[in-house]
């Protein structure tokens, strides 16, 4: 099965979100052995993505509706792929001589339209038009998890047979545990003495920061912990309003704004902590919770979208319009010893759900029902 995959998201060395699940779920397909990829781009993909031993074909052509609807069918046929993948929203084109299959991730601009960002007219109107065309183009739709399957189905009116859900996993670092001294390292390297708790991802509005900083101010003073953000748009206007929050209610000195990490970074982070902790609106999967399960800590999520989906027992859940009740979850995690070994526990169990083998598995099982039907 030679399938060709949308890989035009690669060409950035960003490490998170759709580029992370596009560049792991590739790389578990070609190491699968039962997939020929090929990676299909407008322009080189970046190296940080370790992905050279992989075929890529890629043309400069521009502006990127011309290569995506005028140059990617052509090339299609030409390389004789049998199935093409759209690995995060966008990127079908309007013919192509063999199916293809969409991931969506989550529609949160239908669940949540107020809390979307602005955009101009013609970036709303692509937007919805790619969206369209996804939903129509695709044979198969891939959602990462059961919400967001029922979200795809009930917003964008696909009967659910044509949805497919597959999980998520975590990278290789996660799955080496840390050794003492990287943990020390983190914690010398972001000044995080005593019990810290840990967020990874951006700093909109839909990831409801403001929570924790309500969080903060609801306790006592004596039994604030900090709490270290990671993630690259901490020099960004909504990081920089998230401080200013913070410092009018008192509580700035608790957050530390880390920046974007690496993945030993990152790891020796989550497993410093108490635990991490996703305040968010929404998530259509939540993948902080699953690399942190690699590392056997356990997760505080709102009960918002997927994320108790994901947790499942490995963690405490709290409502995201009532940060006294995360604050309450942060405190009784931090005091007590004996829940937190536990639920530690059962992050490490339930981290076998979620690894990109099995990921790949379930993908190619979409792929073969889309070519039967």
């Amino acid at each position: 099965m030679r399938v060709g995959i949308n890989a035009r998201l690669l060409a950035s060395p960003d490490i998170r979100g759709f580029n992370r699940y596009t560049a792991e779920l590739v790389r578990a397909l070609a190491a699968s052995g039962r997939a020929d990829v090929v990676l299909f781009s407008d322009a080189p993909i970046h190296r940080r993505h370790a992905l050279d031993a992989l075929p890529a074909v890629v043309a400069a052509v521009r502006p990127q509706l011309r290569w995506q609807h005028g140059w990617l069918p052509g090339a299609l046929k030409a390389e004789r792929i049998d199935l093409f993948h759209a690995p995060a929203h966008w990127g079908v084109p309007w013919r192509s001589a063999c199916p293809v299959v969409v991931t969506i991730h989550d529609v949160a601009d239908r669940e949540l339209p107020a809390l979307r960002p602005q955009a101009g007219f013609v970036a709303e109107a692509r937007h919805e038009c790619e969206q369209w065309l996804a939903v129509r183009r695709a044979r198969r739709i891939i959602a990462v998890s059961e919400w967001t399957a029922r979200s795809v189905s009930r917003h964008l009116g696909v009967a659910p047979e044509r949805i497919a859900v597959t999980v998520e996993g975590a990278a290789p670092a996660f799955d080496v545990p840390p050794p003492p001294a990287d943990i020390v390292a983190v914690r010398e390297a972001f000044d995080l003495k005593g019990p810290y708790f840990a967020y990874a991802g951006g700093f909109d509005a839909r990831k409801n920061l403001g929570a924790l900083v309500a969080a903060l101010a609801a306790m006592a003073e004596h039994r604030r912990m900090t709490i270290a953000l990671a993630g690259s748009g901490a020099a960004g206007e909504d990081a920089a309003r998230l401080r200013r929050d913070a410092a009018g209610r008192g509580v700035r000195r608790w957050l530390r704004f880390i920046g974007g990490v690496d993945d030993v970074t990152l790891a020796a982070l989550y497993a410093g902590a108490v635990a991490v902790v996703l305040p968010s609106w929404l998530e259509g999967f939540g993948l902080p919770v699953v690399e942190a399960m690699h590392v056997g800590t356990p997760a505080v999520v709102s009960a918002a979208g997927s994320l108790p989906e994901i947790t499942g027992d490995a963690g405490l859940v709290f409502a995201p319009e009532n940060p006294s009740m995360l604050a309450d979850a942060l405190l009784r995690l931090a005091g007590d010893t004996s829940l937190r070994e536990a639920l530690a526990e059962k992050a490490r169990a339930r981290a076998g759900l979620f690894t990109w083998s099995r990921a790949a598995e379930q993908t190619l099982e979409v792929y073969r029902g889309a070519l039967g039907a």
